[in-house]
C-alpha cells in the first residue's frame, strides 16, 4: 500500500515538474530576448581574459573568438563594432594563427569603419601562418580599396604570392600586383616595382609581360609630362598624343608594347585604347 502510494506521489511529482518546466519554457520563449549584439557591450582587459581562462592564452583566444562568432550584426551600433574590433584584436594577440578570427574580421570590420583593427588581425595572421596567402592578400586589398594606397597594397600582394604554395596561385597574385601597381600615382615607383618583380619571376614569359607593363608606364609618364608642357604653352591639354609631336614636345608618339594606342583625356591623363 505504502509502495503504491509512493509510486503515485513520485509519478504526480514528475508530472508536476514536467508541467512547471513546460510552463516556464513557454514563458521564457514569450519574453523579449536581447540580440546577440549584447555580447559586444563591453571589452574585457586582456589580462582579465587570461585570468578567466585559468592562464591559458589559447583558451582565452577561443573564448573571445566565440564572442565574435555568435554576434549578430543586425542591430549593432558604431560602439558595438568598435568593441568587436577590440575583441578580435585580442584574439589575434592571444593566438595570431586563429583562422576563424581573421575570416570574421575581414568579412565585417573594414566595412563598418574598423579598418585598423582588421589590418592588425591580418598582419598577425600573415606572420603566424606563413603557409596561408589569404591574410596578406586581404590586407593588400584593404589598403587598395579603403586607403587607395597602391604602393602598400602591392607590397602585401607580393607577400601573399610568396606564401602561396601553388605555383599558379603565385603567378596570378603577381599578375594582380602588376595590375594594382598601374593604379599608383607614383609612376617611377611602379616602374621600379614591376622590374623588380620581373627579376623575381621564374617564368620568362611572365617576366617579359612585367617588363612590358613597366615600358607602358614609362611611356604614359612621358606623355603626361609632355601634355602638361602643352597646356603651359596653349592653356589647354592636347586633343591627342600626335599634337604633342607636332608641337615639338615629343620626337614621336611612344609605341605601346601591347599594341594599344595612347589617348589623352580632358584632364590630361593618359590612357590606352585597344
Amino acid at each position: 500500500m505504502r509502495g503504491g502510494l509512493r509510486r503515485v506521489l513520485a509519478g504526480g511529482g514528475a508530472l508536476l515538474c514536467l508541467g512547471l518546466y513546460v510552463a516556464a519554457t513557454d514563458r521564457l520563449y514569450r519574453q523579449p530576448r536581447p540580440p546577440a549584439s549584447g555580447e559586444m557591450q563591453i571589452a574585457v582587459p586582456r589580462f582579465a581574459q587570461v585570468v578567466m581562462a585559468a592562464g591559458d592564452r589559447w583558451l582565452a583566444a577561443n573564448l573571445a573568438g566565440f564572442r565574435a562568432l555568435v554576434v549578430s550584426t543586425e542591430s549593432m551600433t558604431p560602439d558595438s563594432y568598435r568593441i568587436l574590433g577590440r575583441v578580435q584584436s585580442d584574439v589575434a594577440w592571444f593566438n595570431p594563427a586563429h583562422e576563424d578570427n581573421y575570416y570574421i574580421a575581414t568579412a565585417i570590420l573594414p566595412w563598418v569603419g574598423e579598418l585598423e583593427a582588421t589590418q592588425y588581425v591580418l598582419r598577425r595572421a600573415s606572420e603566424a601562418r606563413p603557409f596561408d596567402w589569404q591574410p596578406a592578400f586581404y590586407h593588400g586589398f584593404n589598403e587598395l580599396h579603403f586607403r587607395k594606397n597602391a604602393k602598400e597594397a602591392v607590397a602585401w600582394l607580393r607577400v601573399a604570392a610568396n606564401q602561396a604554395s601553388d605555383e599558379m596561385t603565385q603567378i596570378q597574385l603577381r599578375q594582380m600586383a602588376a595590375n594594382w601597381a598601374d593604379r599608383g600615382e607614383d609612376r617611377e615607383f611602379s616602374v621600379g616595382l614591376l622590374r623588380a618583380m620581373a627579376k623575381e619571376a621564374r617564368h620568362k614569359a611572365f617576366a617579359a609581360f612585367l617588363e612590358k607593363r613597366a615600358v607602358r608606364l614609362e611611356n604614359m609618364a612621358a606623355l603626361e609630362q609632355a601634355a602638361a608642357q602643352f597646356r603651359e604653352r596653349t592653356g589647354r591639354f592636347p586633343p591627342e598624343p600626335r599634337a604633342m609631336v607636332e608641337a615639338g614636345l615629343l620626337s614621336a608618339v611612344p609605341v605601346d608594347p601591347f599594341g594599344a594606342s595612347y589617348v589623352v583625356d580632358p584632364q590630361g591623363k593618359i590612357g590606352v585604347r585597344r
